[in-house]
């Protein structure tokens, strides 16, 4: 589970879409936004379109370790931004998923 200073509260989703900036990778979209606290926290979006529940809650496990480990790897756990990830198309192999995200974020650090 998402340790709760890393998640992004409900009310917040509406509006990091609305108002972010959007990286596009071929599994899904990272839509990031500035925040007012000292710590970046993600929200996941996983819609039916990917295949049932399971499949469903695979990938956002997934998701979930690899945003985690790409956070410690790149050192922004002091990064003040919201994100939340909108995912396209079904993927179940970590690799590649820590890999795009891993990707997304360097652009967001480079910007």
């Amino acid at each position: 589970m998402l340790p709760k200073k890393f998640r992004l509260p409900v009310e917040n989703f509406e509006n990091v879409y609305r108002t972010g900036k959007k990286v596009r990778g071929k599994y899904g979209m990272l839509v990031f936004s500035e925040n007012n606290v000292d710590n970046p926290r993600i929200g996941f979006v996983v819609s039916k379109k990917i295949g049932n529940a399971v499949m469903r809650h695979r990938m956002t496990r997934l998701l979930r370790n690899s945003f985690l480990d790409s956070v410690n790897e790149l050192n922004i756990s002091e990064a003040s931004f919201d994100f939340q990830y909108v995912a396209f198309v079904y993927c179940d192999k970590y690799s590649l998923l820590k890999e795009e995200v891993k990707n997304q974020l360097i652009q967001i650090k480079n910007d």
